[in-house]
């Protein structure tokens, strides 16, 4: 998947969340979790846009990938799975988690990978595990809670929610952590990986707009 593609897949993201207020005003649906997807989506275009511009004037944007991607996305992320979680103890894992990436962030900045200079893999690492970890427990709460029939999965925007969290953050694992034995290869295949690595975060943002037309849909085609 090219860039520009990649980009024009936040867009619609962010324009299909957008239009969402309207429905949720006309429906009456009481969806507070859809501001902040909103939010993440519009945070995410601003840096990629950033990026690109840095790219575009011959400057590095490694910098901007560090700061807003692998510390502050993974950041709202987390928070955004925390508020779903309802046990108190995994509640409290979350920010533990938090705390613990926090400092792990700092570390790694201060004395193994300078932000200026490369990406941060290992922070990343740590983050996609936890976002990973905490998505796959979600992912069992709904599964469990769909067979006692207290809820419809189709129907449930966190549910594809999660589940895009969970494509992306897992094949974003897998590739950043075998950074160090793929770097070696032809550059053709290297771009073949970030492309396809590009594609899982497309996806993500577009579900991320998408989602919360789910009630509208699925409901609909039960009744």
């Amino acid at each position: 998947m090219t860039f520009y593609a990649y980009l024009s897949c936040i867009i619609v993201g962010l324009l299909l969340s957008l239009f969402f207020f309207f429905f949720k005003r006309k429906y009456q649906l009481n969806e507070k979790s859809h501001d902040f997807i909103f939010f993440i989506i519009s945070y995410v275009l601003s840096f990629e846009l950033y990026a690109f511009f840095l790219v575009e004037h011959g400057e590095k944007n490694v910098l901007v990938y560090n700061i807003f991607f692998v510390f502050g996305e993974t950041i709202l992320i987390l928070i955004y799975l925390g508020t779903l979680i309802e046990a108190k103890r995994i509640k409290r894992n979350v920010i533990y988690f938090l705390a613990l990436f926090v400092v792990w962030a700092i570390i790694n900045t201060l004395f193994i990978q300078a932000p200026t200079q490369m990406f941060q893999q290992y922070t990343h690492l740590l983050g996609s595990l936890g976002v990973v970890l905490f998505s796959c427990y979600l992912m069992y709460s709904l599964f469990m809670a769909d067979k006692a029939g207290n809820a419809s999965l189709l129907s449930m925007p966190h549910f594809w929610n999660i589940a895009a969290i969970l494509f992306f953050y897992s094949g974003s694992f897998i590739y950043f952590g075998s950074l160090n034995v793929t770097w070696g290869l032809d550059e053709f295949y290297l771009t073949i990986l970030a492309s396809v690595n590009r594609f899982f975060a497309a996806t993500l943002y577009l579900i991320f707009g998408f989602s919360y037309y789910s009630p509208l849909i699925f409901s609909t085609k039960s009744d």
